[in-house]
């Protein structure tokens, strides 16, 4: 005889989430299960299907849905022996023939010794979810009897959920008389039928990419207990058996081989004996919003490089790198630089209108004028050009929206919808300061990082990073812009002090200059204008795909 899966199979399958969306999570009426009955050699299980009795029923579209009894199945049985000792016992597997009403109820078969009728007895269904051995001393309870870390490895799917996880149990005081004592099996769990999708569509309008079905490894980690699910490729919902929540935080990842994705969700409670249809938007590490999209930062500043014929043009090795005043920031000439076997990282800002040519239109001059003449112009060339792959200068708006509009549903040292902080990270090494952006959708703990400064706020260079933890936050999506001064004319200054990079959006009101986003010791600005002649930082953007 086939099982009759539970719960979900009638009841959490099917709902299909559509469009762009906030994180949902629905409850699923009033889950699952059964109950038992027993003597002392044969223990016989009623199951009552009455909801008023506490039974899990669900129901979509009319149709009722009810955890059945099947073939092979089993019940443990825990209780106190006459020397008070606490034992276990497993029923024989269940035939056709013990089952009633096509397993809505069910005959269980269980061998006792010695039973002691005045004490405490549980039974736990399925049988797997019993701790293989109990100790003779343990309390006839969920941490004496119920081996939870069962739930640690899950495969995803609703049949395996409903046979071998999700878990039941009842409980009497005492029991006497020559039968084993009836009683009406409880559900413990939360049962999470879980839909992923993409999350890009950050404006209500659209469709998500829904990539449930792609989804071959998911964590779920509520920071004390965590489900892993591995799986095949194929439709979702992704079924999860967990214990119950109140008010925690949820830590998600996800992943299809190829892509990683992140969600934190907060303050997140999943009652017992009930089923939740979830659809969470998810995010790649890595990914910030930016008004109604989301786009990946370059892990470090651009650089230029001259070998004495050509220039060359690459990110700089690591996050911390900056050239501040050294060859040959400091030996641009108004025509260029002037030696050869040089790297620079600070350039202005020059307009589409500009006659300069070579480096110059790249912003590699120390002249004082001839930047562009036109107050809404684009940059003549953006340096993402250089770049492979559609990288580019972010607007003015994004740099405001990183900063001090993004809902970045991260939660950084306690602090939500954390977006930035100041920090010196490297500081086994030399230690450089600068400004760590969290992107969206990520967990870090106080443990993480040495100190901590004021996030989304203010702060003298607060947090402090070794190179390890730096690569661990790397790893998580989080970008590290450096302090590294600007120019003027040859000259570099404020190198330890002062962060300032480029917009690629001009200043309309005025042709000589363009918008900045720059901070110091204490300080950030997101919006402000600069003079185009003064030589800045550049960390490129891509649209995330």
């Amino acid at each position: 005889m086939k099982k009759f899966l539970s719960m979900a199979a009638l009841a959490l399958v099917g709902a299909v989430m559509t469009g762009c969306s906030s994180d949902d999570d629905s409850i699923i009426s009033n889950p699952q299960q059964p109950e038992n009955k027993s003597n002392v050699v044969t223990l016989t299980t009623t199951v009552g299907f009455d909801a008023s009795a506490g039974t899990r029923a669900l129901t979509i579209d009319g149709t009722k849905g009810v955890k059945t009894f099947a073939e092979n199945d089993q019940i443990a049985v825990i209780y106190k022996n006459t020397s008070n000792e606490t034992v276990k016992a497993v029923s024989e597997k269940l035939t056709d023939g013990d089952l009633i009403n096509g397993g809505e109820s069910a005959n269980f078969t269980v061998t006792l010794e010695n039973p002691a009728k005045d004490a405490a007895i549980r039974y736990i269904y399925p049988a797997s979810m019993a701790k293989a051995t109990v100790a003779t001393d343990a309390t006839i309870d969920d941490a004496g009897t119920v081996d939870f870390t069962n739930l640690n490895s899950q495969d995803g799917t609703l049949g395996t959920l409903g046979s071998t996880y999700d878990l039941c149990t009842f409980d009497a005081a005492t029991w006497g008389g020559d039968n084993l004592p009836t009683g009406e099996l409880k559900n413990q769990l939360a049962i999470l039928a879980i839909t992923l999708k993409d999350g890009k569509c950050t404006t209500g309008t659209g469709d998500d990419v829904n990539v449930t079905s792609n989804i071959t490894g998911l964590t779920v980690s509520d920071g004390t207990n965590t489900y892993t699910v591995s799986r095949s490729t194929g439709a979702g919902p992704i079924y999860v058996a967990i214990l119950p929540t109140s008010s925690v935080g949820i830590d998600v990842t996800a992943t299809d081989g190829t892509n990683n994705y992140v969600k934190y969700l907060t303050s997140k409670t999943y009652e017992k004996n009930n089923g939740y249809n979830v659809s969470w938007l998810m995010t790649i590490p890595g990914d910030f919003t930016v008004g109604s999209k989301k786009v990946e930062f370059a892990t470090s500043n651009l650089q230029a490089t001259y070998d004495g014929s050509s220039w060359s043009w690459a990110s700089a090795a690591n996050p911390w790198d900056r050239i501040g005043d050294a060859a040959g920031n400091n030996k641009i000439q108004a025509i260029g630089v002037s030696e050869n076997n040089v790297t620079v990282d600070l350039f202005g800002w020059v307009g589409a209108s500009s006659s300069f040519t070579d480096e110059a239109q790249y912003g590699i001059t120390s002249a004082t004028s001839g930047y562009g003449s036109n107050a809404t112009e684009a940059l003549k060339y953006d340096w993402g050009t250089f770049i492979v792959g559609g990288w580019r200068t972010p607007t003015k708006d994004e740099w405001t929206y990183v900063f001090s509009t993004r809902k970045s549903g991260s939660l950084v040292n306690g602090t939500s919808d954390a977006s930035y902080t100041h920090a010196t990270i490297n500081t086994d090494a030399t230690g450089v300061n600068g400004m760590i952006l969290f992107p969206d959708g990520v967990k870090i703990a106080s443990d993480e990082v040495t100190t901590w400064g004021t996030i989304n706020g203010t702060s003298a260079w607060g947090t402090k990073c070794t190179s390890a933890q730096w690569t661990a936050l790397a790893a998580k999506g989080c970008v590290f812009l450096p302090v590294a001064g600007y120019r003027s004319g040859a000259e570099v200054i404020n190198v330890n002090d002062g962060g300032y990079y480029w917009s690629s959006s001009p200043d309309p009101s005025s042709a000589n200059q363009a918008y900045t986003m720059y901070f110091k010791s204490e300080t950030l600005g997101t919006a402000s204008p600069d003079g185009r002649k003064f030589g800045l930082s550049v960390r490129l953007v891509k649209d995330a795909e």
